[in-house]
């Protein structure tokens, strides 16, 4: 199957200085759908130089070069001359352009800093910005197109869909990519790949792709689906995982919790010690999770233990706050204390400190209280106090999903 090469350069000197950019999965979601694959993506300063130079080379690679960011109104937004200087081409003042910004903002004469938003690439066409002042540009040359969007994601959204989707699809004519995502938990990255390799043999001309998260594995197929092949390769490997697939697409583990409490008519309630209440964050992402989820208690001190949740001073003295017992005691008193069907709980010590030889910094206890009983797990998690924490949380609402009836 013919697919597109694409290029995404995003600029920004605060990308390089700390600030994560996770655009190139959201760019993936939309040029996937018009037949193209990203085959590199990078990161550029605020530098003139350095974005003519990104530019200039990506479009000897690829075939459509998208570039992000940088066409604001100060004096570090620079991809318009960066790009200009790649090609070679003025910066043309485009008077329809200043009658858009005139006309949403009740200017009668545009200043000086939104006089610069209206100069185009010569031969660009523009892309109007319902969100903001920098209007995206295309500019094609031979078989190569070049793309110019601002960076903030809520202001380059819905040019895809309101004008870039057709300009890229009337230009290059290629095919969709068709791609499923399945979700899964419980499972480490080569433990999966494993699992998998009997489909990705079977599958051959589609592409598989593997994201380990904490404690969850994304398996990603895509390719041509005009005979079914990933329609019918996400179906073979949903087999394979079996039930350690929680959904697909953007399910979290979070979202098929609920789904489940919501059809069995349930209620959760939680009592969170070392997650510090990312469980309940989880859960109470979901829009409507008010239906099912009654609430929460970090309870991160043995005090707040013994007076919100009924822990008993004894099981404290004995076992410790990081022990089954107390873990047990824990989704018991949430149970009791929020009147829910389901509670979980989970205790533990996150690190870097705190740890001891017998007990571990990494290790955490889970208590899962519901109407058929109580359980409690323990486990051992290796990495820094974020990892343990996403991977503790992630495992509680793993084990919940899968006792609900």
């Amino acid at each position: 199957m013919k697919t597109g090469r694409a290029e995404l350069i995003c600029t920004g000197s605060e990308l390089l200085t700390g600030k994560l950019n996770l655009y190139a999965p959201l760019f993936h979601a939309n040029l996937s759908a018009l037949g193209f694959r990203i085959a590199r993506e990078q990161c550029c300063g605020d530098s003139l130089e350095e974005i003519a130079e990104a530019v200039r080379a990506a479009l000897k690679r690829s075939s459509l070069v998208i570039a992000c960011g940088g066409l604001g109104p100060t004096f570090d937004d620079l991809t318009r001359q960066g790009a200009a200087r790649a090609l070679g081409r003025r910066l043309v003042y485009s008077k329809d352009c200043a009658r858009i910004l005139s006309f949403n903002y009740g200017l009668k004469k545009l200043p000086p800093n939104f006089r610069n938003q209206c100069l185009l690439l010569e031969g660009a066409k523009a892309l109007e910005n319902s969100r903001g002042t920098a209007f995206g540009q295309v500019l094609t040359r031979g078989r190569r197109m070049l793309v110019l969007l601002p960076g903030p994601r809520r202001e380059w959204e819905p040019m895809f869909p309101n004008f870039l989707d057709e300009e890229i699809r009337a230009f290059f004519r290629l095919p969709a990519l068709a791609q499923v995502k399945l979700r899964a938990a419980g499972l480490w990255e080569t433990q999966a790949e494993k699992l998998l390799r009997p489909a990705m043999r079977r599958f051959r001309k589609l592409d598989f792709t593997i994201l380990a998260g904490p404690g969850t594995v994304d398996f990603i197929v895509s390719g041509d689906d005009r005979r079914g092949a990933v329609a019918g390769a996400a179906a073979a490997c949903r087999k394979l995982l079996g039930k350690t697939v929680y959904g697909a697409g953007e399910d979290t583990l979070a979202s098929a919790a609920g789904e489940k409490l919501k059809a069995a008519g349930g209620t959760l309630a939680c009592a969170e010690s070392c997650t510090g209440g990312l469980a309940a964050k989880l859960l109470t992402d979901i829009p409507g999770s008010s239906a099912w989820f009654l609430g929460g208690a970090v309870t991160y001190s043995n005090q707040a233990k013994l007076k919100i949740l009924g822990v008993k001073a004894a099981t404290l003295k004995k076992y410790g706050a990081v022990s089954a017992e107390c873990a047990r005691e824990m989704a018991a008193g949430a149970r009791r204390a929020f009147g829910a069907s389901y509670a979980f709980s989970v205790t533990g010590i996150a690190g870097p400190g705190g740890g001891t030889p017998e007990k571990p910094a990494g290790l955490v206890y889970f208590g899962l209280a519901s109407p058929g009983g109580s359980r409690v797990f323990r486990r051992q998690f290796r990495g820094d106090r974020a990892f343990t924490r996403a991977c503790a949380a992630n495992f509680i609402l793993d084990e919940l999903r899968k006792v609900i009836k």
